[in-house]
C-alpha cells in the first residue's frame, strides 16, 4: 500500500466503523476504541457535541444533496454553526489540523456528524434544491464572517 492511499483507506475504515454503529444502533467499547485510534484528537469533542449540542442535517429534496450544521459550544465566541460537507468543515481546526495533515481524518465537528448520523441523533430539515443551495451559501458566508472576526 502506498503512503498516498493510507488516508483514503483510513477514511474508509472510519466510515466502516460508523456504518457498523448505524447497523447495530449503538456504539460498543470496540467501536469507541477504533474511533480513538482513528481520530484521537477529535473523538472527545465529537462525543461532547453529539451528547450536548445540535447536529442538523440539511437535505435538498430533488438532488438529495446534504450538508450539516453543527452548533457552536455555549462558551464559544462563534455566533454561527459550523458547516460540514463530506471531508470538509468550516472550523479553524479543520483548516489548520486536518487539511494540512494526511493522518488527521476529521475535526470534531466532522466526526460528530458521522457519529450523529450513525446513532440517529441528527435533526433533519428538507428544502427545495434552490432553497438548499441558498441556505448553504448563506451559512458559508456566515462562516467566512466568523473567521474574519477572530
Amino acid at each position: 500500500m502506498s503512503a498516498s492511499s493510507l488516508p483514503e483507506s483510513s477514511l474508509a475504515l472510519l466510515q466502516g466503523v460508523c456504518d457498523d454503529i448505524a447497523a447495530t444502533g449503538s456504539a460498543s467499547d470496540r467501536h469507541w476504541k477504533l474511533l480513538a485510534f482513528l481520530c484521537p484528537e477529535a473523538l472527545q469533542g465529537a462525543a461532547e457535541i453529539v451528547d450536548h449540542r445540535t447536529v442538523q442535517r440539511v437535505v435538498a429534496q430533488e438532488s438529495r444533496r446534504v450538508f450539516h450544521l453543527v452548533s457552536a459550544s455555549s462558551g464559544s465566541k462563534r455566533a454561527h454553526p459550523h458547516v460540514c460537507l463530506p471531508s470538509f468543515c468550516t472550523c479553524a481546526s479543520y483548516c489548520h489540523k486536518v487539511a494540512t495533515r494526511p493522518d488527521a481524518l476529521a475535526c470534531k465537528h466532522g466526526l460528530a456528524v458521522l457519529l450523529a448520523e450513525a446513532l440517529g441523533r441528527t435533526q433533519s430539515a428538507e428544502h427545495s434544491d434552490v432553497a438548499w443551495a441558498n441556505s448553504l451559501s448563506h451559512h458559508l458566508q456566515l462562516a467566512m464572517i466568523d473567521h474574519g472576526s477572530h
